[in-house]
């Protein structure tokens, strides 16, 4: 399936958001800290310099990428992405349009970093193969689980077949 990437509206996070609140249970599960995932949606999305929507050919919003910036360093963005299930049997797309949107939040800052999940394998594994360093998982007590700082600079994203820009 095609998708086409462009800057999320309103209406791309709301949809996403009404996803996840039919998932509520499936989300919560997976919970790493207080709060309603559809509330941190919101608030991070609010947060971010910009954020991005892939949608398919019928239009229909099926992930969001967004980064904001790192209060202590300027030069360092912290990404988050979103994916529907449509890209569960086919990873590989999600890699190649995640190419394109990571190359653009590297336009705006040097350094993308996060803190991901461990139990998140197949996230880990998409950043890896993106070019991501994937540091060992540390203990987070207060989020009962275990997390790997991941990390890109702008000169090791590994772009493959990802040869388009993305609008401003």
């Amino acid at each position: 399936m095609r998708y086409q990437i462009q800057l999320a509206t309103s209406v791309d996070v709301a949809f996403l958001a009404a996803v996840i609140d039919e998932d509520r249970e499936q989300w919560n599960s997976q919970d790493e800290g207080d709060g309603v995932p559809i509330d941190r949606l919101l608030q991070t999305c609010a947060c971010s310099t910009q954020v991005w929507a892939a949608r398919d050919s019928n239009g229909t919003p099926t992930a969001l990428w967004g980064v904001t910036p790192v209060s202590d360093d300027p030069d360092v963005g912290h990404l988050w992405m979103l994916a529907c299930e449509a890209f569960d049997n086919n990873p590989t797309e999600l890699e190649s349009l995640s190419r394109l949107v990571f190359g653009e939040m590297l336009s705006q800052f040097p350094r993308l970093e996060n803190y991901v999940d461990s139990r998140k394998v197949r996230a880990i594994e998409l950043l890896r193969s993106i070019g991501f360093s994937v540091e060992p998982a540390l203990p987070r007590p207060a989020a009962d689980a275990n997390f790997h700082r991941v990390w890109i600079d702008s000169d090791r994203l590994l772009i493959g077949s990802a040869a388009s820009q993305l609008p401003n």
